[in-house]
C-alpha cells in the first residue's frame, strides 16, 4: 500500500499502530482493555498502557510505519514521551512491504536478553 496523501499516510500508521497493539496482548497475558492504541496526533505513547499493564510490558511504545526514517528523531521522540511516563523507550518500525523491528536502548536489549530462555527463534 503506497500512501501518497496525508489522510491515507495516518491511515496506514493507525493501522500498523493497532497491530502493535494486537501483537503484544497476543505475546502477553494483559488484559485488552490496559492496553490501548492512542488516538492519532495524540502526545505521549502511541500505545497506553494502564497501570497493570505496564507492570508486565514496562515500554513507551512510538510506531512508525514509514519508507523513510529519520532514526535519531524518532528516538527522540520515543524517549521524550516514555521517559515522561517513566517507561522504557521501544520504537516498533516498519516499512512497506517490510517487516517490524524494535528498537530498544541497549541496556534495555541486554536486561531481556538476560531475562530469556537461551533459545532464539524468529
Amino acid at each position: 500500500m503506497t500512501a501518497n496523501t496525508p489522510k491515507s499516510r495516518k491511515a496506514k500508521g493507525r493501522v500498523f499502530q493497532q497491530q502493535v497493539r494486537e501483537d503484544i496482548l497476543e505475546g502477553m497475558d494483559l488484559d485488552p482493555k490496559d492496553v490501548l492504541s492512542t488516538p492519532m496526533g495524540q502526545a505521549g505513547p502511541d500505545i497506553y498502557f494502564a497501570a497493570a499493564a505496564r507492570e508486565e510490558f514496562p515500554f513507551g511504545v512510538e510506531c512508525k510505519h514509514v519508507d523513510r526514517l529519520d532514526l535519531w528523531g524518532a528516538i527522540r521522540q520515543t524517549e521524550i514521551n516514555a521517559f515522561g511516563a517513566g517507561l522504557v523507550p521501544l520504537l516498533v518500525i516498519k516499512k512497506s512491504r517490510g517487516d517490524p523491528y524494535a528498537v530498544v536502548p541497549w541496556k534495555a536489549f541486554l536486561t531481556m536478553a538476560h531475562c530469556m530462555d537461551r533459545k532464539w527463534s524468529l
